[in-house]
This record gives structure tokens, sequence and C-alpha cells, in this order.
């Protein structure tokens, strides 16, 4: 997998094989959106995980080239992949063909974006009824559930917090 030469920040291996490991009964046959995308490399795992489609979305045009290289690369050929869109992931969403049933979002951790991001979701009907959606963020900027929204799961590693979310009903 490729890597801009940008400040990104790639979700650490380990940290990745945590998340699906606490998912993998969700992953086969599920629709992922994969905002802030990066490398991709959450979309990605995903799909060689079973996942059924696969979108990204990446705001820098550098790292977009990167993540349409990574993904024109390592998704089969079998593998629906819904698209690599370049812009602003939320307000991408309501064009969308949602809804997915596993949403990751890995903004830079400069800004805290949880609730916006899942204010977005919930406006835009990107969240399927039982989806996830999995948050990474700074781990000294946790962000408590906002209204509509509960929490699963949280976990931390390093300088990272992991947070899974799931609509109220």
């Amino acid at each position: 997998m490729q890597v801009p030469r940008t400040d990104i920040r790639p979700t650490q291996d380990r940290v990745r094989q945590a998340v699906f490991s606490s998912l993998a009964s969700l992953v086969p046959g599920a629709r992922v959106l994969d905002l802030f995308a990066g490398t991709g490399a959450y979309g990605l795992e995903a799909l060689s995980r079973g996942a059924t489609t696969a979108c990204w979305i990446e705001r820098d045009p550098r790292v977009c080239a990167v993540l349409r290289a990574n993904v024109s690369a390592l998704a089969g050929p079998d593998q629906a992949v819904a698209g690599c869109l370049r812009g602003d992931a939320l307000r991408l969403l309501p064009g969308l063909p949602g809804p997915f049933d596993l949403i990751f979002a890995d903004p830079p951790y400069a800004e805290e974006w949880c609730e916006q991001t899942l204010a977005a979701l919930a406006a835009a009907g990107s969240l399927a009824p039982d989806g996830v959606v999995v948050y990474e963020g700074a781990r000294d900027k946790l962000a408590r559930p906002p209204p509509g929204w509960r929490l699963i799961r949280q976990k931390r590693y390093g300088r990272t917090c992991l947070s899974c979310y799931q609509a109220e009903a």
C-alpha cells in the first residue's frame, strides 16, 4: 500500500487489526464507507474480509491520487468499489448510494470532528439500521456521544482512541 508524502497519519496495523477483530461478524456482506480515507486502509481491509462494497472519500487531491492507486492495486476484480471521491466528506454524504452498514471516520486529529460527523451521517441517512460508525480520534479528545447516538465500544491505543457508535432507534 502506498502512503502519500503529506501529513496524513495512516492507522497503525495493530489498531486496524483490533478494530476488525472486534467487528468480525459485521464485515461479511457489509456496505462500507471510509470517510477522511487517507490511504484507504479501512475500506480495503473491509473488502479483504468479505465486505460487499466500499466507498472512500478524501479531500486532499494528492492523497486522493494515492488512494485511487491503492484501491486499483488492492481491490480484487470481483469486489464492488462504489468509488473514490474527492471532496469534503461531510458535504458529499447526501449524494452517496447509502445506507452503509459500517462507516469508518478517521479525520485529522488536530480538530474534533466526532459530533459534526455523527450529525452529518444522521442528517443524510447514511447509516443502515444496526449499522456501526467507527470513529478514530485523539486519545486526549474523547467525545461523548451526541444526542441520538450511543457509544457501544471504546478502546485506547497509544495516542489513538477508537469509539464505536450506533444510532438510537
